[in-house]
């Protein structure tokens, strides 16, 4: 069923072979969707764009004018943008009493300065409304050792995604963020060979089971279609299965 016939979606973070960019651009596209796929490496990107008849728009979140171009040829392409999901990140791990400014940039400048871009030039993209989506962390909501930078960018940009509802109400362009618990990517792979640390997570999730890339996809076309979601503005979506109730593991 082509629920989003018509519509263009813009991904960014959609490169690599099991990852939730790729997925949820998957699943746009099977939805009817005219999808352009953007990272900063080019031949995944071309890859998935011909595999699912979408469009490889390379950009580097950290250049705004890389940013702003991506939304342009996006629309000059497709005739506008109505979608726009933000699934790029850096993730960093080290203590708080062992971190250098040096540890701080790079996650600052993608997951927190390169999103707030993104939302700036994904809604000058949509003079007629549209929906905003960025993927956020369970780490955001559940502290944890070592992840002061990570989740506090992610934690900053779930906030930010209220700000900006408020924002752009009058121009009707909704903004949500799906917080996602502990899921199997090319990045978290190794975890999931390591059984204790899964049955961990398994034990603190009262879904009992692990989330998909699936899972994520499902929730993205919820948040990204009007007729499912569009009474939905400011919010951040737990996909954790209820561990977002708990804690996170200790190790």
């Amino acid at each position: 069923m082509a629920t989003l016939a018509g519509k263009t979606a813009v991904i960014v973070g959609a490169s690599g072979e099991d990852n939730i960019g790729v997925a949820i651009a998957r699943k746009l596209a099977a939805e009817g969707a005219n999808v352009v796929v953007s990272a900063r490496r080019e031949a995944p990107l071309e890859a998935l764009a011909a595999d699912i008849g979408g469009l490889a728009i390379a950009c580097d979140v950290t250049d705004e004018e890389q940013v702003e171009a991506l939304f342009s040829r996006a629309s000059e392409a497709t005739g506008g943008v109505d979608i726009a999901v933000y699934s790029a990140g850096v993730y960093s791990s080290v203590l708080i009493s062992e971190l250098t400014a040096d540890d701080v940039r790079p996650t600052l400048e993608v997951s927190f300065i390169g999103a707030l871009l993104f939302f700036k030039h994904a809604a000058a993209a949509m003079p007629e409304g549209g929906s905003v989506i960025t993927v956020s962390s369970l780490t955001a909501r559940l502290p944890g050792p070592t992840l002061s930078v990570y989740s506090g960018a992610r934690a900053g940009i779930d906030y930010a995604i209220k700000v900006a509802a408020q924002e752009y109400q009058g121009q009707k362009v909704r903004f949500n963020s799906i917080a996602a618990g502990l899921i199997e990517t090319d990045m978290t792979g190794p975890l999931f060979e390591i059984e204790p640390i899964i049955a961990a997570h398994v034990a603190e999730t009262p879904a009992g089971r692990m989330g998909t890339l699936n899972d994520m996809a499902e929730a993205a076309l919820f948040l990204a279609d009007e007729a499912r979601s569009g009474f939905i503005n400011g919010q951040v979506l737990d996909l954790a299965g209820g561990q977002q109730m708990g804690h996170l593991p200790r190790f």
